[in-house]
């Protein structure tokens, strides 16, 4: 259509009131201020339809001349800007309202415009004054287009705007979500180095003690100098228990090689027929034991390029889940062989098989077939992930299915030949034939349970105590801890302990949680379901460091709650106590029967209530404990590093104790001093676990403060005295300085500061200087421990305060420690109401400064009724 020679409006004035609705006149049809007279000559007509159609859009529409002087434009534009048409119509464009946001959007404009008028399409996005009357910006999609005549000339320009301001909006919610994301991916990923580093640390601190108890425990057991029956028996727990913690440091070691990308493979052509043959052969005796058809169809040879070392672990895992499932009786199958260019190689048992539902999640790490407090085999869930991890390192596959009949069918797939390029040596050498050390744990875990030692001969006027603990030798050593004061009777799951209890109530129940068919809180639970066991006190024993289920279970009728590793003393006295209680009520009731006084009534009612309130007390506790948990990662860790840790090193504590007490009349020093690396060795591990569980509870904010009146001089010059031998023999000073200063806060998270803050120092000051120095800061005391060690740079600051962080790397490891002393006392500071600060510089020591108020308050929310 042609444009008009005079752009000005056709009818009316263009304001920024409201527009009258479309009506009928006595002339034609009126749409707003455009009025359409039946007179008009067609391209009058048509002109009046153009402004119709212009101003009903929604968008920025004008038009221009060629210099950008503003010839016409829209009505929602100009409504936009609360401007008038008269009054900038005729002037430049970028002169107008909507562009006045600023000189660079002005200036913008006025380059666009040069442009579109020597012919090119321009288009971007600008910010401009476009609603609530110009008193607010908005985006558009703007363009300029140049109009041509017939000729080719320019004669018009086009500006365009779309309001895009919601979708830039939506853009940069976009954008704000995606660096959110990135963030919290960052995040993750250091989560996961943390992670790796703390399997590191853990596996690189547990294998000392490990082997310090592993070499001396051989070392008697195949020594010349005799040992009684009993001692062997001893020693042969303690080796069968470190066996399978070094299995498990293995295994958190090789997921953190994992993780970290550092598994490497060191290929060896070999036969891998031969292979699997030699490595089953270590399961005939156990299968033999046990009554299983174990069946190896490894015809060879069968020449392949692997790593020696990860198949013997591929084959390992595989045969340890096979007969872990398979009942007495059972059958086993293990099948190698070439096919379709590649190494198959299959396990087949008889089993229960695995649920289709969980064929995907078994490859998980620390998922488990069995789950919960029932479950009938112990492992931290790490042996089919590792196989996993292992056999796609080679660039294989496996796979879960049903076998035929019945069991679990679990397929490997594995290349025959070493990725091109690869170094590939020829044949075995004596290393790669030795045996694992994962072997020997292995096979540890699996062999038949031995019986325990049938409890003596009852004997009148001893209370009688039931123990219900599934693992043999943990069993038979509280029977043995417990018969020198009851009469004894064992039960190995919760099911056949509570077939006893019905039979034959007894004066008490020690009881553990993790048991087959029916666990201990579930043992708890029935227990108190019937009215004539409500009298039996319960003492339960667990290996889990679990505040809730403590918690839950002395609200529910547990008497006591005793946390594995635990010594023997502790053990007798608790149930002395426990047994001494129902005695004394039996007797009491007894005497006032001839009253018609229900007292055992009276005192279940007095019980009901004390539970009752208990009940209160430890679910506001619990709501406390939920609100600062840690997250489920640390918690899952805290399990396995609470059940699968330290029931072994339990029985290792145990029966190094035992063969103390069998020695102790012999003079062989020899002995003496092996029992002694022995006891040294699992004390540290227990130190070590004790030190993961503290960190976990500051973390999640559960310092239990108990402040008391004290003399904060005499408790620090007492522990530097204490410690004053770390320095004997070395050019090492360790100095105190203070004077007397009373406090009012806790003493031992006190100790517990000023320990981690002196052996950090003493740890890494190797000569000159480690000064404990006490101020007085009138409301506060000041803790200095400074030293002339090595210092470290500004950047490491921070760092060092985080849980599980070390300065050097676990390759050059040579000082003990997890990296926890200095994030448990900040943590420990700062639920006292203080401060813990460093200063410190490369080559210039470092001082460590502890301000902690004299007078301690509780936080608002403790003051409330954090205790009773």
């Amino acid at each position: 259509m042609a444009f008009p020679s005079s752009p000005a409006p056709l009818s009316g004035t263009h304001g920024t009131g409201p527009a009258p609705a479309p009506a009928p006149s006595a002339v034609g049809l009126r749409v707003r201020e455009v009025e359409l007279d039946p007179a008009d000559p067609p391209q009058r007509h048509r002109e009046k339809l153009a402004r119709i159609v212009l101003d009903e859009m929604y968008q920025f529409v004008a038009l221009l001349d060629p210099q950008g002087t503003l010839l016409e434009v829209n009505r929602a534009a100009l409504e936009g800007a609360g401007i008038r048409l008269d009054a900038i119509q005729d002037k430049p464009f970028w002169e107008a309202r909507w562009w006045t946001v600023s000189q660079e959007t002005q200036q913008q404009l006025r380059r666009a415009v040069e442009r579109a008028a020597a012919g090119e399409f321009v288009r971007y996005d600008v910010e401009v004054y476009g609603q609530a009357a110009g008193e607010e910006t908005i985006v558009i999609d703007f363009s300029l287009n140049p109009v041509r005549d017939r000729d080719g000339r320019i004669v018009f320009l086009l500006p365009e705007g779309r309001n895009i301001t919601e979708k830039k909006k939506a853009e940069a919610e976009i954008a704000r979500k995606n660096e959110e994301l990135q963030g919290l991916l960052a995040r993750v990923r250091e989560l996961d180095e943390i992670k790796s580093q703390l399997f590191a640390n853990i596996s690189h601190e547990l294998r000392t003690p490990l082997a310090l108890i592993l070499g001396p425990a051989e070392t008697m057991l195949a020594g010349r100098e005799p040992i009684t029956p009993l001692q062997r028996r001893d020693l042969g727990v303690i080796r069968r228990n470190a066996s399978t913690l070094l299995k498990l440091v293995n295994d958190l070691l090789d997921v953190a090689k994992l993780d970290a990308g550092k598994m490497e493979l060191r290929y060896v052509r070999l036969d891998a027929a031969g292979f699997a043959r030699s490595v089953a052969s270590h399961f005939e005796a156990l299968a033999a034991s046990r009554g299983i058809a174990f069946v190896v169809d490894a015809q060879g040879p069968v020449e392949a390029e692997l790593d020696p070392e990860k198949l013997e672990r591929v084959l390992l895992n595989l045969l340890s889940n096979a007969f872990k499932f398979t009942p007495e009786g059972g059958r086993v199958k293990l099948r190698v062989a070439a096919e379709d260019e590649g190494l198959r190689i299959s396990v087949q048992d008889s089993g229960p098989g695995v649920p289709a539902a969980a064929r995907q999640a078994i490859f998980e790490r620390f998922r488990q077939a069995e789950g919960g407090t029932t479950r009938r085999f112990g492992g931290t869930g790490l042996g089919l992930a590792i196989t996993r991890d292992f056999v796609q390192l080679h660039g294989g596959s496996i796979a879960v299915a049903d076998a035929p009949g019945s069991g679990a069918l679990f397929i490997v797939h594995l290349p025959l030949h070493a990725p091109e390029g690869t170094e590939v040596r020829s044949g075995l050498r004596d290393a790669d034939r030795e045996e694992s050390p994962s072997l020997a744990g292995t096979l540890e875990e699996l062999l038949p349970a031995r019986p325990a030692q049938a409890p003596g001969a009852a004997r009148a006027g001893r209370p009688n105590v039931l123990v219900a603990e599934d693992n043999p030798e943990l069993n038979r050593f509280i029977t043995e801890c417990l018969g020198e004061d009851f009469n004894v009777a064992t039960a190995f799951d919760g099911q056949e302990a509570l077939e006893k209890l019905l039979e034959s109530p007894p004066d008490l129940l020690v009881t553990d949680i993790m048991m087959p068919r029916l666990s201990g809180d579930g043992l708890v639970a029935e227990l108190r379901r019937r009215r004539h066991l409500d009298a039996v006190p319960v003492l339960v024993l667990s290996a889990k460091a679990d505040d809730a289920l403590r918690n839950r279970l002395l609200r529910e009728g547990a008497q006591d709650y005793v946390t594995k590793p635990f010594s023997a003393e502790e053990l007798r006295a608790r149930a002395r106590n426990l047994s001494a209680v129902k005695l004394a009520r039996e007797v009491l009731q007894a005497e006032v029967a001839s009253q018609q006084q229900d007292l055992a009534q009276l005192a279940r009612d007095a019980a009901g209530q004390y539970r009752a309130r208990g009940a209160a007390l430890a679910e506001a506790s619990l709501a406390r404990d939920a609100a600062r948990a840690a997250s489920e990662a640390k918690s899952q860790f805290l399990r396995l590093v609470s059940h699968e840790l330290r029931t072994p090193l339990q029985t290792m504590q145990f029966q190094t104790g035992m063969l103390r007490r069998q020695l102790a009349k012999s003079d062989d020093a020899r002995h003496d001093a092996l029992l002694g690396r022995l006891e040294g060795a699992a004390r540290r591990m227990a130190e070590l676990v004790d030190m993961l569980l503290e960190a976990v509870r500051a973390e999640a904010g559960q310092v239990q403060v108990a402040p008391s009146d004290f003399d904060a001089d005499a408790l620090l010059r007492e522990l530097v005295q204490e410690m004053r031998p770390r320095v004997q023999g070395r050019p090492l000073a360790l100095r105190y300085e203070g004077e007397a200063l009373p406090a009012h806060t806790d003493p031992s998270l006190l100790r517990i500061v000023a320990t981690n803050l002196i052996d950090n120092a003493l740890k890494y000051t190797e000569r000159g200087e480690v000064a404990v120095v006490l101020r007085d800061e009138g409301e506060a005391l000041r803790l200095e421990v400074s030293d002339t060690g090595p210092g470290i740079a500004a950047e490491h600051h921070a760092r060092i305060f985080e849980p599980f962080e070390q300065l050097g790397e676990i390759r050059h490891k040579h000082l003990p420690g997890v990296g926890l002393g200095l994030a448990i006392s900040r943590r420990v500071v700062e639920a006292l109401g203080g401060s813990l600060s460093l200063e410190s510089a490369p080559g210039q020591g470092s001082r460590f400064s502890a301000r902690i108020p004299r007078r301690f308050a509780a936080p608002p929310s403790a003051r409330a009724g954090d205790r009773p």
